[in-house]
Protein backbone atom coordinates (compact mmCIF):
# COMPACT_ATOMS: atom_id res chain seq x y z
CA UNK A 1 0.00 0.00 0.00
CA UNK A 2 1.22 3.46 -0.78
CA UNK A 3 0.86 6.65 0.69
CA UNK A 4 1.98 9.73 -1.25
CA UNK A 5 2.51 11.86 2.20
CA UNK A 6 3.34 15.47 0.90
CA UNK A 7 2.34 15.75 -2.72
CA UNK A 8 3.79 18.96 -4.19
CA UNK A 9 3.90 20.60 -0.91
CA UNK A 10 6.69 19.63 2.57
CA UNK A 11 5.96 17.32 5.42
CA UNK A 12 4.19 19.57 7.82
CA UNK A 13 1.43 19.15 10.65
CA UNK A 14 -1.03 18.72 7.91
CA UNK A 15 0.63 16.33 6.02
CA UNK A 16 1.30 14.07 8.97
CA UNK A 17 -2.50 14.25 9.54
CA UNK A 18 -3.27 12.97 6.28
CA UNK A 19 -0.95 10.13 7.08
CA UNK A 20 -2.72 9.07 10.34
CA UNK A 21 -6.15 9.23 8.30
CA UNK A 22 -4.90 6.62 6.21
CA UNK A 23 -3.11 4.51 8.30
CA UNK A 24 -6.40 4.61 10.13
CA UNK A 25 -8.30 2.98 7.41
CA UNK A 26 -9.35 -1.06 7.26
CA UNK A 27 -7.23 -1.56 4.33
CA UNK A 28 -4.00 -0.56 6.11
CA UNK A 29 -4.92 -3.60 8.28
CA UNK A 30 -4.72 -6.15 5.61
CA UNK A 31 -1.33 -4.44 3.56
CA UNK A 32 1.89 -6.45 3.68
CA UNK A 33 4.14 -3.37 3.23
CA UNK A 34 3.51 0.52 3.79
CA UNK A 35 5.38 2.58 1.40
CA UNK A 36 5.10 6.61 2.72
CA UNK A 37 5.95 8.74 -0.43
CA UNK A 38 7.80 11.84 -0.07
CA UNK A 39 9.40 12.41 -3.37
CA UNK A 40 7.43 15.28 -4.05
CA UNK A 41 8.28 17.21 -0.87
CA UNK A 42 8.72 20.72 -1.05
CA UNK A 43 10.24 21.36 1.90
CA UNK A 44 10.35 19.03 5.47
CA UNK A 45 9.50 20.89 8.46
CA UNK A 46 10.82 20.13 11.97
CA UNK A 47 7.75 19.34 13.11
CA UNK A 48 6.99 16.71 10.23
CA UNK A 49 10.27 14.68 10.36
CA UNK A 50 9.86 14.70 14.57
CA UNK A 51 5.96 12.99 14.13
CA UNK A 52 7.28 11.31 10.93
CA UNK A 53 9.65 9.09 12.82
CA UNK A 54 6.88 8.59 16.07
CA UNK A 55 4.30 7.11 13.11
CA UNK A 56 6.78 4.72 11.73
CA UNK A 57 8.46 3.66 15.04
CA UNK A 58 4.55 3.13 16.37
CA UNK A 59 3.98 0.89 12.58
CA UNK A 60 6.83 -0.95 13.41
CA UNK A 61 5.69 -1.55 17.12
CA UNK A 62 2.59 -3.18 15.81
CA UNK A 63 4.66 -5.67 13.41
CA UNK A 64 3.81 -3.39 10.06
CA UNK A 65 6.67 -3.45 7.69
CA UNK A 66 7.89 0.21 6.49
CA UNK A 67 9.33 1.96 3.29
CA UNK A 68 9.88 5.23 2.55
CA UNK A 69 10.73 7.09 -0.47
CA UNK A 70 12.59 10.06 0.35
CA UNK A 71 12.23 13.38 -1.69
CA UNK A 72 13.38 14.13 -4.55
CA UNK A 73 14.14 17.99 -4.80
CA UNK A 74 17.39 19.55 -3.73
CA UNK A 75 16.31 21.54 -0.58
CA UNK A 76 13.87 18.86 1.15
CA UNK A 77 16.77 15.97 0.47
CA UNK A 78 19.06 18.58 1.98
CA UNK A 79 16.73 19.21 5.59
CA UNK A 80 15.87 15.71 5.80
CA UNK A 81 19.27 15.07 6.34
CA UNK A 82 20.38 18.30 7.93
CA UNK A 83 17.66 17.48 10.66
CA UNK A 84 18.77 14.23 10.82
CA UNK A 85 15.61 12.00 9.29
CA UNK A 86 17.58 10.10 6.87
CA UNK A 87 19.64 8.58 10.31
CA UNK A 88 16.34 8.22 12.20
CA UNK A 89 14.80 6.13 9.74
CA UNK A 90 17.38 3.85 8.53
CA UNK A 91 17.05 1.41 11.38
CA UNK A 92 13.34 1.53 11.11
CA UNK A 93 12.24 0.99 7.36
CA UNK A 94 13.43 0.53 3.72
CA UNK A 95 14.65 3.55 2.27
CA UNK A 96 14.59 4.30 -0.86
CA UNK A 97 15.76 7.84 -3.26
CA UNK A 98 18.53 7.79 -0.44
CA UNK A 99 20.66 11.07 -1.32
CA UNK A 100 24.12 9.99 -1.97
CA UNK A 101 26.13 13.02 -1.02
CA UNK A 102 23.72 16.08 -0.84
CA UNK A 103 25.37 19.66 -0.64
CA UNK A 104 25.25 20.96 2.52
CA UNK A 105 22.39 23.81 2.74
CA UNK A 106 22.37 27.05 3.95
CA UNK A 107 19.91 26.11 6.67
CA UNK A 108 21.28 25.19 10.43
CA UNK A 109 19.43 23.23 12.41
CA UNK A 110 19.46 20.38 15.60
CA UNK A 111 18.98 17.31 13.97
CA UNK A 112 16.72 14.84 15.72
CA UNK A 113 17.83 14.20 19.22
CA UNK A 114 16.11 12.24 22.49
CA UNK A 115 14.80 13.90 25.35
CA UNK A 116 15.44 11.15 28.03
CA UNK A 117 17.10 13.18 30.89
CA UNK A 118 17.15 16.73 32.06
CA UNK A 119 20.80 17.03 30.63
CA UNK A 120 19.06 16.46 27.41
CA UNK A 121 16.65 19.28 27.40
CA UNK A 122 20.60 21.55 28.67
CA UNK A 123 21.68 20.74 24.78
CA UNK A 124 18.37 21.63 23.33
CA UNK A 125 18.30 25.12 25.43
CA UNK A 126 22.16 25.66 24.52
CA UNK A 127 21.27 25.39 21.01
CA UNK A 128 18.38 27.90 20.84
CA UNK A 129 20.35 30.62 23.16
CA UNK A 130 23.08 30.30 20.27
CA UNK A 131 20.56 30.56 17.25
CA UNK A 132 18.24 33.27 18.99
CA UNK A 133 21.28 35.86 19.84
CA UNK A 134 23.04 35.25 16.59
CA UNK A 135 20.22 34.75 14.23
CA UNK A 136 17.19 35.84 15.33
CA UNK A 137 19.15 39.34 17.01
CA UNK A 138 16.99 38.33 20.45
CA UNK A 139 18.52 40.14 22.96
CA UNK A 140 18.93 38.59 26.66
CA UNK A 141 15.02 38.82 28.19
CA UNK A 142 13.98 37.67 24.40
CA UNK A 143 16.17 34.70 25.17
CA UNK A 144 15.13 34.42 28.59
CA UNK A 145 11.72 33.86 27.39
CA UNK A 146 12.08 31.89 24.32
CA UNK A 147 14.29 29.26 26.69
CA UNK A 148 11.56 28.60 29.05
CA UNK A 149 9.03 28.04 26.68
CA UNK A 150 11.33 25.41 24.98
CA UNK A 151 12.52 24.30 28.87
CA UNK A 152 8.75 23.77 29.92
CA UNK A 153 7.90 21.45 26.59
CA UNK A 154 10.90 19.23 27.05
CA UNK A 155 10.45 19.10 30.99
CA UNK A 156 6.79 17.92 30.37
CA UNK A 157 8.12 15.24 27.90
CA UNK A 158 10.27 13.72 31.18
CA UNK A 159 7.55 15.05 33.37
CA UNK A 160 4.44 13.79 32.17
CA UNK A 161 4.46 11.88 29.45
CA UNK A 162 5.45 8.48 30.19
CA UNK A 163 7.92 7.96 27.44
CA UNK A 164 10.45 8.87 25.90
CA UNK A 165 10.75 12.00 23.53
CA UNK A 166 12.19 13.54 20.23
CA UNK A 167 13.29 17.05 19.63
CA UNK A 168 14.31 18.87 15.96
CA UNK A 169 15.16 22.46 14.79
CA UNK A 170 15.75 24.33 11.59
CA UNK A 171 16.34 27.75 10.96
CA UNK A 172 14.91 29.37 7.96
CA UNK A 173 13.40 32.11 5.83
CA UNK A 174 9.57 33.30 5.69
CA UNK A 175 8.13 34.31 2.83
CA UNK A 176 8.78 37.83 4.05
CA UNK A 177 12.19 37.56 4.21
CA UNK A 178 12.98 36.72 8.02
CA UNK A 179 14.84 34.27 9.69
CA UNK A 180 12.24 31.51 11.97
CA UNK A 181 13.82 29.47 14.16
CA UNK A 182 11.52 25.82 14.11
CA UNK A 183 11.24 23.47 16.93
CA UNK A 184 9.32 20.60 17.44
CA UNK A 185 8.82 18.08 20.84
CA UNK A 186 7.38 14.78 20.49
CA UNK A 187 6.75 12.14 22.55
CA UNK A 188 5.03 8.83 22.06
CA UNK A 189 3.73 8.85 25.77
CA UNK A 190 0.00 9.38 27.61
CA UNK A 191 -0.97 12.68 26.00
CA UNK A 192 -2.58 15.87 27.61
CA UNK A 193 -5.86 14.41 28.66
CA UNK A 194 -4.46 11.52 30.73
CA UNK A 195 -1.90 13.72 32.13
CA UNK A 196 -4.04 16.29 33.55
CA UNK A 197 -6.27 13.91 34.27
CA UNK A 198 -4.27 12.09 37.12
CA UNK A 199 -4.65 15.52 39.20
CA UNK A 200 -8.10 16.31 38.17
CA UNK A 201 -10.52 13.73 37.84
CA UNK A 202 -13.03 14.84 36.06
CA UNK A 203 -10.24 15.63 32.80
CA UNK A 204 -11.08 12.04 31.95
CA UNK A 205 -14.20 12.70 30.91
CA UNK A 206 -12.92 16.10 28.30
CA UNK A 207 -12.62 15.72 24.42
CA UNK A 208 -8.95 15.86 24.09
CA UNK A 209 -9.22 19.81 22.25
CA UNK A 210 -10.68 20.64 25.95
CA UNK A 211 -8.03 19.42 27.67
CA UNK A 212 -5.32 21.05 25.30
CA UNK A 213 -7.02 24.02 25.72
CA UNK A 214 -7.51 24.13 29.77
CA UNK A 215 -3.46 23.69 29.71
CA UNK A 216 -3.10 26.65 27.47
CA UNK A 217 -5.47 28.21 30.09
CA UNK A 218 -3.12 27.26 32.79
CA UNK A 219 -4.24 24.33 33.99
CA UNK A 220 -1.52 22.06 34.75
CA UNK A 221 -0.47 18.48 36.17
CA UNK A 222 1.87 19.68 38.33
CA UNK A 223 1.75 19.93 42.15
CA UNK A 224 1.78 24.05 42.80
CA UNK A 225 4.70 25.74 41.80
CA UNK A 226 5.93 23.45 39.48
CA UNK A 227 6.52 24.38 35.65
CA UNK A 228 5.02 27.88 34.49
CA UNK A 229 2.74 25.73 31.80
CA UNK A 230 1.31 26.18 28.70
CA UNK A 231 -0.19 29.25 28.99
CA UNK A 232 2.91 30.80 29.13
CA UNK A 233 4.13 29.07 25.85
CA UNK A 234 1.21 30.79 24.36
CA UNK A 235 2.00 34.29 25.46
CA UNK A 236 5.36 33.79 24.06
CA UNK A 237 4.39 33.15 20.67
CA UNK A 238 1.75 35.89 20.57
CA UNK A 239 4.81 37.84 22.14
CA UNK A 240 7.18 37.01 18.99
CA UNK A 241 5.19 36.79 15.81
CA UNK A 242 5.67 32.84 16.03
CA UNK A 243 3.61 30.02 15.71
CA UNK A 244 2.31 26.96 18.18
CA UNK A 245 0.90 23.72 17.00
CA UNK A 246 0.02 21.59 19.84
CA UNK A 247 -1.61 17.78 18.89
CA UNK A 248 -2.83 15.50 21.89
CA UNK A 249 -4.89 12.58 21.13
CA UNK A 250 -7.77 13.48 17.87
CA UNK A 251 -7.04 17.43 18.64
CA UNK A 252 -4.78 20.18 16.92
CA UNK A 253 -4.78 23.54 17.60
CA UNK A 254 -2.65 26.20 16.15
CA UNK A 255 -1.91 29.42 17.63
CA UNK A 256 -0.43 32.19 15.99
CA UNK A 257 -0.16 36.38 16.56
CA UNK A 258 -2.75 37.35 14.20
CA UNK A 259 -5.47 35.02 14.57
CA UNK A 260 -7.93 33.34 16.86
CA UNK A 261 -6.52 29.76 17.88
CA UNK A 262 -7.87 27.49 15.29
CA UNK A 263 -9.08 23.75 16.18
CA UNK A 264 -8.75 20.99 14.58
CA UNK A 265 -10.09 17.26 15.05
CA UNK A 266 -8.52 14.04 13.35
CA UNK A 267 -7.26 10.78 13.90
CA UNK A 268 -6.39 9.39 17.30
CA UNK A 269 -2.54 8.99 18.32
CA UNK A 270 -0.59 8.74 20.76
CA UNK A 271 1.48 11.09 23.08
CA UNK A 272 1.76 15.20 22.34
CA UNK A 273 3.54 16.69 19.50
CA UNK A 274 4.47 20.45 19.80
CA UNK A 275 5.67 22.77 17.15
CA UNK A 276 6.63 26.09 17.94
CA UNK A 277 8.15 28.93 15.63
CA UNK A 278 10.06 32.34 16.77
CA UNK A 279 10.55 34.91 14.32
CA UNK A 280 13.12 36.90 14.04
CA UNK A 281 12.89 40.69 15.72
CA UNK A 282 12.48 43.58 13.56
CA UNK A 283 14.51 46.43 13.65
Amino acid sequence: MRVTLAGETGLDAAACDRLLSVLAGESVRSAPEIVIDLHGASYIAAYGAACLVLIVQHLRQHGTQVACVLPSGQRAREQAVQLGLVSALRPLVELRNVPTAPAPGPEIGLALSPIAARRDVQAVVSYLVQQAESRLGFDVGDVLDATKVVSELCYNVIDHSDSHGLVAAQVFRSRQGRRVISLAVVDPGIGIRASLGRRYQEAERWAHSVAIEQALGGLSSRPSGGGVGLRSVQAVVRRYGGELVIRSGDARIVLNADRQPLALTGTPFVGTQVGINFSQKVA
